[in-house]
């Protein structure tokens, strides 16, 4: 997280480190799903009792037009209550309609909740399958270190045999030499066999610097900010149109550009802090982008303009 908002930056750190995000995401999901669920036990037993009081109403309805009717035969003040009572009732039928109203605003809400929640469960499956795919890239990478290791140790336990024979060929040599003439023969043989081994060695050295170096590039350290000219890019949508904002330092404020301006910006501070320039996409929180549209994004632009990007086989 930066600045309160997720980072989708590619190799920002190590090995499989990358997983720790994921649980985090699950356990937001099983709270979404508590609260949810807590929230559909309340209305259901707040409309249970709602029910309840609309039954108890419709007899005290009842009760009152039966009391109304009697009143009526009898006196005529009773027809005053009787009036009274038909007031009151109008007011709970008037409480009535009210309660059916809010009763299907929370079943329309209610409804709302459970569309989210499949859309929220759909993008689960989705990071999750995404992560299966990382987990399986990170598990090839580790192996081809692995083996690549093992060729590097092979070739050092040759070259450091190689170099012994050397050694003992150039001893014999020097034993040889200090030896009469009739010697001459096996002295040129040892000469030729201290220029195969020669041949040998700068073969075997050769490919030692190529393994080398691609070793290096495995093992490469991990992308920092330390020492680089950070640039910061905002990318988000609003009001269903995409935004792009741009702050080339630290004591800037961001500024709104379009894609042809970012990439002009960009590429005019890559050439001026050439194998410095550190890109740092922002994506928030409430972006309203999809997860394929946020990360082809910041793959594109650290391909393009990030220093640790540059140099990749």
């Amino acid at each position: 997280m930066d600045e309160g908002f997720i980072d989708l930056r590619q190799h920002t750190e190590t090995g499989i480190s990358h997983v720790s995000f994921w649980p985090s995401f699950t356990d937001i999901m099983m709270v979404v799903v508590v609260i949810f669920m807590m929230a559909s036990s309340v209305l259901i037993l707040r409309n249970m009792a709602l029910v309840r009081d609309l039954r108890a109403t419709i007899d005290a309805q009842h009760n009152a037009e039966e009391a109304a009717r009697s009143a009526s035969e009898t006196s005529a003040t009773l027809e005053e209550q009787l009036a009274q009572t038909q007031n009151e009732l109008s007011r709970l039928r008037m409480r009535l309609m009210r309660a059916n109203e809010i009763n299907q605003s929370r079943t329309e809400e209610i409804n709302r909740q459970e569309q989210r929640l499949l859309a929220l469960e759909a993008d689960k499956q989705q990071l999750t399958a995404s992560l299966q795919q990382s987990r399986r890239e990170a598990q090839l990478h580790q192996d081809q270190l692995v083996q690549t290791q093992a060729e590097y140790t092979q070739l050092s336990e040759t070259h450091n045999t190689l170099k012994t024979r050397l050694q003992e060929v150039l001893e014999q040599l020097s034993r040889t030499e200090k030896s009469n003439q009739e010697q001459a023969t096996e002295l040129t043989e040892f000469r030729r066999q201290r220029s195969l081994s020669d041949q040998q060695l700068v073969s075997l050295q050769g490919e030692f610097d190529e393994l080398r170096n691609k070793y290096d590039k495995l093992i490469r350290p991990a992308r920092s900010a330390v020492g680089k000219h950070v640039v910061s890019v905002r990318y988000f949508r609003e009001d269903k149109k995409i935004q792009i904002r741009l702050r080339e330092s630290d004591d800037e404020d961001y500024q709104d550009v379009n894609p042809d301006q970012l990439n002009k910006r960009l590429a005019r501070l890559k050439d001026e802090y050439a194998g410095n320039l550190y890109v740092k996409v922002i994506i928030p929180e409430d972006s309203g982008l999809s997860y394929s549209e946020a990360w082809n994004f910041t793959y594109d632009l650290l391909q393009k303009y990030d220093y640790y990007h540059q140099d990749e086989p």
